[in-house]
């Protein structure tokens, strides 16, 4: 029995660490002159742990990177110091970074600063994979990453709001959290827990031919990658509010008149260091938003669900006998009809909803080549689909409600340079009713 839970556990480990959400840069660092290699150069990024030394061939590799910008710097006694900034790591992908340095004229403490490109072409893409920064999505008018989504060739919106990725079923799409599913599973891939654009530092979707890395998908992967906290305090608030408008009030009652408050958003995120905690690099990151929305579906509240009705007609028969004295039956209608009006004739939004997203995470540098991360992200959203059956009677129609939560803890380890283990553990936890 214990071998069998035993078993147990490890396929489920193995399992859930297997979609992978850090990059790799590869690099050779040559002599600008010469064209000849240069070991033994060192080769760090900054504000972080990681590092390394070339190889004889001039190689250096770094592995288990944080999908992000980065500030690459090269030294090496005789020669300047090269600064690359701007390179950009990608989830599952090898940046790679070829180094020119050139034997130093230049006084003590100079550096060179180089801005790295982002390469049209990736070499090691073996799949179609679209890759959305945090610093993308800020500058993008969207609200939710469905939005992001709806940007990229193949993807598209049904009229429910379910997400096709290449004609597919939107429950074929399998959506993770760094690394870790937050589908539902009693529907497939359906109903992922959200999670809001100002918590995403990188969002990957993979819309064909993905590796076999990526289980229970058909259609498509969506990999978030959540922000981790910073060694500054950092905060960030955004606000705004509006409504829909159009004179096409025959086809959309109320639609035009405006109402400033009809729909709001607000979102911010805070983020720093534990200081509190001894050691370093320790930090946390916290991020919320709530919207809410009268949708732009308007109904008039003539009636109450215990409104009744009746609609029978009651039939009176009258005998009479006629010139021949044959006995003559007919009948007689009367209508009884009546329908209570117990509304007040309100203007009631048919499609209203409401969402509060949060998340928190923690991150612990248990040692240089040791990190422990802890999250939680929650996601609560209340709301109605428009029924035109219901349009006098706006309050019989179905009202919504779901919550779910999903905590994750990620242990990664690095036993050498060229070898690290990841340890991922997910507890999900969800309701729907109406």
């Amino acid at each position: 029995m214990n071998k069998l839970i035993g078993l147990i556990l490890v396929f489920i480990l193995f399992h859930i660490s297997f979609a992978g959400n850090t990059g790799k840069i590869f690099g050779t660092v040559t002599d600008k002159t010469t064209g000849e290699p240069l070991p033994g150069v060192n080769v760090f990024l900054r504000g972080t742990s990681l590092g390394a030394a070339s190889d004889l061939a001039g190689e250096f590799f770094l592995l288990n990177i944080s999908p992000d910008t980065y500030i690459l710097e090269c030294a090496y006694i005789g020669y300047n110091t090269i600064v690359l900034e701007q390179v950009q790591v990608q989830t599952d992908q090898t940046t790679i970074i070829n180094v020119e340095m050139q034997e130093t004229t230049m006084e003590l403490g100079e550096e060179i600063v180089v801005i790295a490109d982002r390469p049209l072409v990736q070499k090691d893409l073996t799949s179609s994979q679209t890759v959305t920064t945090a610093e993308e999505i800020m500058a993008m008018p969207v609200e939710t990453y469905v939005g992001i989504m709806l940007t990229q060739a193949g993807i598209t919106q049904g009229a429910d709001g379910a997400i096709h990725i290449r004609g597919g079923r939107a429950n074929e799409t399998a959506y993770l959290v760094d690394g870790i599913s937050v589908s539902n599973p009693y529907n497939t891939n359906g109903g992922p827990t959200n999670v809001a654009t100002n918590a995403i530092q990188e969002m990957t979707v993979v819309s064909g031919a993905f590796n076999a890395e990526y289980g229970n998908a058909m259609s498509g992967v969506v990999n978030f990658t959540t922000k981790d906290g910073s060694r500054n305090f950092n905060t960030f608030l955004s606000a705004y509010t509006g409504d829909y408008l159009s004179n096409n009030n025959d086809i959309f009652h109320n639609i035009n008149t405006f109402d400033p408050l009809a729909n709001k958003n607000l979102e911010g995120t805070f983020s720093g260091p534990l200081s509190f905690i001894p050691g370093q690099d320790h930090s946390f990151f916290l991020s919320a938003r709530y919207h809410e929305s009268e949708g732009y579906y308007y109904g008039i509240r003539e009636h109450l669900p215990g409104d009744s009705a009746n609609f029978e007609t009651k039939v009176e028969y009258i005998q009479y006998k006629d010139d021949d004295d044959k006995l003559i039956t007919v009948p007689v209608y009367s209508d009884d009809w009546y329908i209570e009006l117990e509304g007040d004739n309100a203007i009631v939004p048919m499609n209203p909803r409401e969402d509060l997203n949060l998340l928190g995470k923690l991150k612990f540098q248990l040692g240089s080549n040791l990190t422990l991360r802890l999250q939680s992200l929650y996601d609560r959203a209340n709301w109605k689909t428009y029924v035109h059956d219901f349009k006098y009677n706006p309050e019989g129609a179905y009202n919504f409600k779901d919550w779910s939560i999903a905590n994750s803890m990620q242990l990664t380890h690095a036993l050498s340079q060229s070898t690290f283990y990841e340890l991922r553990l997910g507890y999900n936890q969800g309701e729907f009713r109406q």
